[in-house]
């Protein structure tokens, strides 16, 4: 058997001799090819980082205009703010003030419940609850505010504390209930106390009309009196009850003379909780 390795040995030996340039040139192409496919592999790996990286910056593109889209959305079906005027102070008599300042809603579906709080007077007043349904105006008021002694007219100021909305249904939005103010008339009036004492008032005299064909309960009635553009007087009276397709007189006065009056605005502050039952 040692001479069969011998002779294996010296085969080998010989043919690796005879064979050696040729296994060189071997060699050489399996070490090209193994670069070969190392470039091959290089290249491909970074030409698919390329790509991914630019897939990564399409989602986050992506992302960030969908982002903006929910956004827009979000702010197309949430409420508008309540936008809310400057605190007019006005005359109540007596030494006493009232506090108003407009409150509008401005969207098409949903209604809110606006609580006011007034600050000005000698004392704390009590926060003001105001409805407001769509697309509507109303006036916070807070009245027969005691001023104090040494101050002529007191500045008053207010915060909106509260807003709680209720989105209403195309049905809801489309039920109106039917409620005007006709024949106001503006003017003074002469009263006489219990001791015969005269004195003179300011009156706002109508008619409130409700066409709708339901009845309502507790409708409060403000009255706006304006000069020049400007709030000159606020007051406000409740008819307890109204039946549907009826009209009723109301009347808002004001212990003092308020002169000079040049429009009389009336809102009838309509909202659905007021619908008898």
């Amino acid at each position: 058997m040692a001479d069969t390795l011998s002779d294996l040995g010296l085969k080998l030996n010989y043919w690796y001799l005879t064979n050696r340039q040729q296994l060189r040139k071997w060699w050489v192409l399996v070490l090209m090819a193994v670069d070969v496919f190392l470039l091959a592999l290089f290249l491909t790996q970074g030409m698919l980082l390329v790509f991914r990286f630019r897939d990564s910056s399409n989602v986050v593109a992506t992302i960030a205009a969908s982002t903006v889209a929910v956004g827009k959305a979000q702010g197309a079906v949430m409420p508008t703010s309540i936008s809310s005027g400057t605190v007019a102070t006005t005359p109540h008599g007596q030494a006493r003030f009232d506090f108003s300042s407009r409150l509008e809603n401005t969207n098409v579906t949903w209604s809110a419940v606006v609580t006011v709080q007034f600050a000005g007077g000698v004392k704390p007043l009590t926060p003001v609850r105001v409805i407001l349904p769509p697309k509507s105006v109303r006036y916070a008021m807070a009245l027969n505010v005691e001023g104090s002694a040494n101050v002529t007219i007191p500045s008053g100021t207010m915060s909106i504390t509260d807003v709680t909305w209720t989105r209403l249904t195309p049905a809801e939005v489309a039920e109106k209930i039917d409620v005007k103010a006709t024949n106001v008339t503006t003017g003074l009036r002469t009263l006489v106390t219990g001791d015969n004492q005269q004195r003179t008032v300011t009156q706002v005299t109508g008619t409130i009309m409700n066409s709708a064909f339901v009845a309502l309960d507790g409708l409060r009635v403000s009255v706006v009196l304006t000069r020049g553009g400007a709030t000159v007087g606020v007051g406000s009276t409740i008819l307890s009850h109204i039946n549907a397709e009826q009209s009723l007189p109301f009347s808002v006065e004001w212990d003092t003379v308020i002169a000079n009056v040049q429009q009389a605005d009336v809102y009838p502050e309509v909202h659905r909780d007021i619908i008898a039952r």
